[in-house]
């Protein structure tokens, strides 16, 4: 079984979407929710119950005037069981502590921070998942945000009332701690995460022997994230099978007799920021060869070029497709062939890389 880990971004969804075929019992998303989608309103006359029209300055045409967003407004879940087209995926209202990753301010991850501050919340919003049959709620237990055995009880508890299957995605090191209780309340239909998050899986030999050892017939995933989140673009090889990222938990997991593994897809386990590149930055592309278990790496370190580098980068890919898409069907590959002139930005490229390695990874 394979988990791709994916933040409710704009690009990380629309892959979500093109991908949903691909999706079934052995691979299904895990989507991290940092942020909330609204159902767009526009204010009304209430007199006639037409809408109401601004003309702008400077401009020629009137527009409807947009509601600021409210909590009955919220469509985040709705969003997501649409894309996924009655497919399951994990829901994991995502929490996280200022020291967790390098920002400089917190725009665009507003819900996010909620979350962190009010347990409340959190608690309200993931019982959320229980008005939709294919969405599981994955309870987070991580640096700063570990719960009282009560507590994990009682949410547990809560959310069984649909008695549908529950996620626990356990950070490593509180392995100890929530033994006994996890031995206690998990279910054999539920599923147990075990996020060692950037560490290489050689280091955590002795916590992976007492996860595989835990008394429940749960499924049990290893999640990581291969993808230093230090490294820049320009730090990676040029035309070669990366060094840079370690993908050897997609085969040590069957090694160490899991039932499947979970990363973030090629990308990185970063937050959105506010920082700009200037227009500036070593434009790269990753292709994932699972023959290889390997990215390989195309590297433009002309970094004033910016996404203009990118047509460096589709020119290499186009020149190996032999190699790179040997059967020919390569839906990511398919996409840069059909780039003309304009070669894509930042986030073009993460949905290339992220969608070139779920097709990979569902392929025998």
């Amino acid at each position: 079984m394979y988990i791709p880990i994916m933040k409710n971004r704009d690009e990380e969804m629309l892959v979500m979407y093109n991908m949903n075929n691909y999706f079934g019992e052995t691979i299904i998303p895990l989507i991290e929710i940092i942020k909330d989608k609204y159902d767009t309103k526009y204010e009304i006359d209430p007199k006639t119950g037409d809408f109401i029209y601004e003309k702008k300055p400077n401009r020629k045409k009137r527009n409807k005037i947009k509601l600021p967003p409210v909590e009955e407004d919220i469509i985040t879940l709705d969003d997501i069981n649409k894309r996924i087209n009655g497919k399951m995926a994990f829901i994991d209202f995502f929490r996280f502590s200022e020291n967790e990753y390098d920002q400089k301010s917190f725009k665009g991850v507003e819900l996010s921070v909620k979350l962190s501050r009010d347990y409340d919340y959190y608690k309200k919003r993931l019982l959320e998942t229980k008005k939709y049959p294919t969405l599981i709620p994955v309870v987070s237990i991580k640096s700063e945000f570990n719960i009282s055995n009560y507590d994990f009880k009682e949410l547990l508890d809560d959310l069984r009332m649909e008695n549908k299957p529950i996620a626990i995605r356990l950070e490593d090191k509180y392995l100890d701690d929530y033994h006994d209780v996890l031995e206690e309340v998990i279910l054999d239909e539920d599923f147990i995460f075990f996020d060692i998050r950037e560490k290489n899986v050689q280091s955590k030999f002795i916590e992976l022997e007492e996860f595989t050892e835990l008394e429940s017939n749960a499924k049990k995933i290893l999640l990581n994230s291969p993808r230093p989140s230090s490294l820049k673009n320009g730090d990676f090889e040029n035309l070669e099978l990366t060094k840079k990222i370690d993908n050897q938990v997609a085969k040590e997991f069957e090694t160490i007799k899991l039932d499947g593994f979970g990363d973030f897809g090629g990308l990185k386990d970063s937050l959105p920021t506010d920082a700009g590149s200037n227009g500036t930055g070593a434009a790269l592309g990753l292709i994932f060869l699972k023959n290889e278990n390997a990215f390989f790496s195309i590297v433009n370190n002309e970094t004033k070029l910016g996404v203009r580098g990118y047509k460096y980068v589709r020119d290499e890919i186009i020149k190996r497709l032999d190699y790179l898409d040997e059967n020919q069907n390569c839906l990511a590959i398919e996409r840069i062939k059909n780039m003309s002139e304009k070669y894509g930005s930042w986030k073009t490229w993460n949905n290339i890389t992220l969608t070139r390695y779920i097709q990979q990874q569902a392929t025998k």
